[in-house]
């Protein structure tokens, strides 16, 4: 509730900076986990948090890997959002998948689950998974029906890219804490949120030309040129992921239930919509040509089928539509080029 002391890992990104955000607004105080004191000091200077300043604080775990590496972080807190894992958009060339990705996602997540059995008091524990930590990219491209009780067993490498790499990463940290809980029975409860592709207005971006960082590519990119296989199709607004994180510490969720985040829930989704609600919220933006709207309605989109109303239901609110997601993208795009 509302003055408890919550640990939050991965605030620097954007899932977990607006989850930071929505945490502070509901009362909480927040214990921000950071690799370097200058990551805490970006995001403690921007715009959302600062009215929040009495609230937050820091501590520095550098490495997520090492044994232990969260014993002291999770000390006096209620409640833990564990966020932090390696993102696939920011992987470089060349890497060795097993160390950079598969390896840090497994030993975080059952690292900082080990330091809360350490700990007293804390109450539960919310980590951030993934669609993938269900489902295969070829399955949920398939219009196969996918919600939280789908699984994929452990992938072994080799990898032959980055994105199987990732799918590997969430789907075996997942089945590594399901393990976990099934063996070690933790006094606190355990959640997962599973996003699909997350898309809006990220504050940690503050110029436009880094409006394509992270998930938000998966529209930006063709709006600006870049292209675009087919994808399946799926979106979600960062506000309802954050939320999702902040209303599961609520002590009337009981147990170990897991949550999948995803608009229009298995209604179909097309990629190639966004144009006309550009043409429609930003109508001189189109005129000036400032995006390939032509190129992007010829984008094609997987089918897939994502159930995530049992999050709807349970929480009593509707996901944000694809239009909202667009209309906060392309938003702050055009107010960082002055333009809005």
């Amino acid at each position: 509730m509302a003055g408890e002391l919550v640990l939050i890992t991965g605030a620097t990104g954007m899932i977990g900076f607006r989850t930071l955000v929505f945490l502070l607004e509901a009362g909480y105080k927040v214990r921000a986990a950071v690799r370097n004191q200058a990551g805490f000091d970006k995001i403690s200077q921007l715009k959302p948090v600062t009215p929040y300043a009495s609230q937050l604080t820091s501590v520095i775990v550098p490495d997520i890997t090492v044994p232990g590496a969260y014993d002291e972080a999770v000390k006096g807190v209620e409640y833990i959002v564990h966020i932090a894992s390696p993102l696939a958009s920011n992987a470089p060339p060349g890497i060795d998948y097993e160390t950079y990705m598969i390896q840090p996602a497994i030993q975080g997540t059952i690292g900082i689950l080990e330091s809360a059995t350490k700990a007293t008091g804390i109450k539960k524990v919310v980590i951030t998974g993934s669609i993938l930590s269900l489902g295969t990219p070829q399955t949920l491209g398939s219009g196969t029906y996918i919600n939280e009780e789908t699984r994929t067993p452990t992938p072994h490498g080799p990898f032959e890219n980055v994105i199987q790499a990732y799918s590997a990463s969430k789907a075996t940290a997942f089945n590594k804490t399901k393990e976990f809980i099934a063996e070690r029975k933790p006094s606190f409860g355990v959640h997962h949120i599973f996003p699909v592709y997350v898309l809006g207005r990220d504050d940690t971006v503050t110029t436009a030309e880094q409006i394509v960082k992270g998930t938000n590519n998966m529209l930006m990119g063709p709006l600006l040129g870049s292209q675009r296989p087919p994808i399946p199709g799926g979106s979600v607004h960062v506000d309802d992921v954050a939320r999702l994180h902040v209303l599961a510490l609520d002590p009337k969720v009981e147990g170990n239930e897991d949550f999948l985040a995803a608009s229009h829930p298995l209604e179909k989704f097309e990629w190639n919509e966004s144009p006309k609600f550009i043409r429609k919220h930003f109508p001189q933006a189109a005129a000036d040509g400032l995006f390939k709207l032509e190129a992007v309605e010829k984008v094609v989109t997987l089918d897939s089928k994502v159930d995530s109303t049992k999050a709807e239901k349970l929480f009593g609110f509707k996901f944000k539509t694809f239009e909202e997601q667009v209309q906060s993208v392309v938003g702050h795009y055009l107010e960082l080029l002055g333009k809005n």
